[in-house]
């Protein structure tokens, strides 16, 4: 079984009680990665936040949770790179399914060729079926889903993701998504091993909220126009 790396804040008790308690249950070996409070603002990650490209993409400053949450993410990619293998990221708010370890072993056999495996379930429609191992599929997204809840990434990923994470200018999650910054192709796992577990006392908070003025929605949309061009190029074209 491959290493786990479980992003977790501190402060976040019960979330991080939860955690380990189901991975215990599955005898599964994890390492904490102590998540970024971005409430806090103290962590030097935090300092690669440019709010005007992130105005740019989202047409709202960035929440200080989402931010954590990106340097958060980082912290774990740069383990990645030091373990030098192929590692499953999970945030603590997860729920596995029983066969968790049985499908991760399956997945684990395709990362020397694909590099980042989506761990949890999609809505899209636009995927199509790369290898099949049992009754366990492999996908590759042609539009990308959001989430971070759980995933397999190698080095050579977390390094491409590392790369064009200078700048924080879109949420984590958005920024996988957006393929054309870091062009990696993304995959999924077919029946999806982890799902998000619903708490509903996020930190990260409520990333609805918009700027009306009429020239930051017109930037936006032409951001959007633009990149969403971009992304289906590399969607098509990456390996």
């Amino acid at each position: 079984m491959m290493k786990v790396l479980l992003i977790s804040l501190a402060s976040s008790t019960t979330r991080r009680n939860n955690a380990e308690a189901i991975l215990k249950r599955h005898e599964i070996s994890y390492d904490i990665i102590d998540a970024v409070d971005g409430r806090l603002g103290l962590d030097p990650l935090l300092q690669r936040y440019d709010e005007s490209g992130f105005i740019r993409h989202r047409g709202r400053k960035a929440l200080a949770g989402e931010l954590g949450c990106y340097a958060s993410h980082i912290l774990a990619w740069q383990q990645v790179i030091k373990l030098d293998q192929p590692v499953v990221v999970l945030e603590d708010d997860f729920i596995l399914r029983d066969d968790f370890c049985a499908l991760i072993e399956a997945a684990e056999l395709w990362t020397n060729k694909h590099h980042f495996i989506r761990l949890e379930p999609w809505k899209t429609k636009l995927f199509y079926s790369v290898v099949q191992q049992n009754e366990v599929k492999l996908v590759k997204f042609l539009k990308v889903p959001q989430c971070t809840t759980g995933y397999f990434i190698t080095p050579s990923c977390a390094q491409a993701f590392l790369d064009a994470s200078e700048k924080m200018i879109l949420p984590v999650d958005v920024f996988i998504r957006n393929t054309y910054l870091h062009r990696q192709a993304i995959y999924g796992l077919d029946p999806a091993p982890v799902k998000p577990g619903g708490d509903k006392h996020s930190t990260i908070g409520c990333r609805k909220q918009k700027m009306m003025q009429p020239q930051v929605r017109m930037k936006k949309l032409i951001t959007r126009l633009y990149s969403s061009f971009l992304c289906a190029l590399v969607n098509i074209t990456s390996r």
